[in-house]
């Protein structure tokens, strides 16, 4: 067996390379080929559920067109909201504003001109000294 091993590892061997990367080569192809067979019967069972999940489609469309949209009556919605204070009927009914609304004053107002932090102005145009 070992000489048979042997054999096997001397005839996958690339020259130039080390013995062992033939024998990875070949397992790699192994793996491969079992991947290639098994292929096909992880297709079909999804195939399968894939046509299961057609019939029962097909069932739920028939069953929607023998009912027809009169067949289901609507609920009647409860109206279960109150409208917040100040809000009149009147404001919905005139329609939308010719202007827009006036903002609020702003929250922070800047400091007086006297009070504000004053930088030196230079003149970098000027010649100097």
């Amino acid at each position: 067996m070992a000489e048979a091993l042997q054999a096997l590892i001397a005839a996958l061997t690339f020259p130039g390379l080390p013995g062992w990367t033939g024998l990875i080569l070949a397992l790699l192809l192994g793996l491969l080929v079992l991947a290639f067979l098994g292929m096909p019967f992880a297709v079909y069972g999804v195939k399968s559920r894939l046509e299961a999940l057609e019939v029962q489609l097909a069932e739920l469309r028939a069953e929607l067109r023998r009912t027809g949209p009169a067949a289901a009556p609507r609920a009647q919605v409860e109206q279960d909201w109150e409208e917040p204070a100040g809000f009149t009927r009147r404001e919905v009914e005139a329609g939308p504003r010719l202007s827009p609304p006036v903002p609020p004053p702003p929250a922070y107002s800047a400091p007086p001109l006297r009070e504000r932090r004053a930088e030196p102005k230079l003149d970098w145009r000027a010649p100097r000294s």
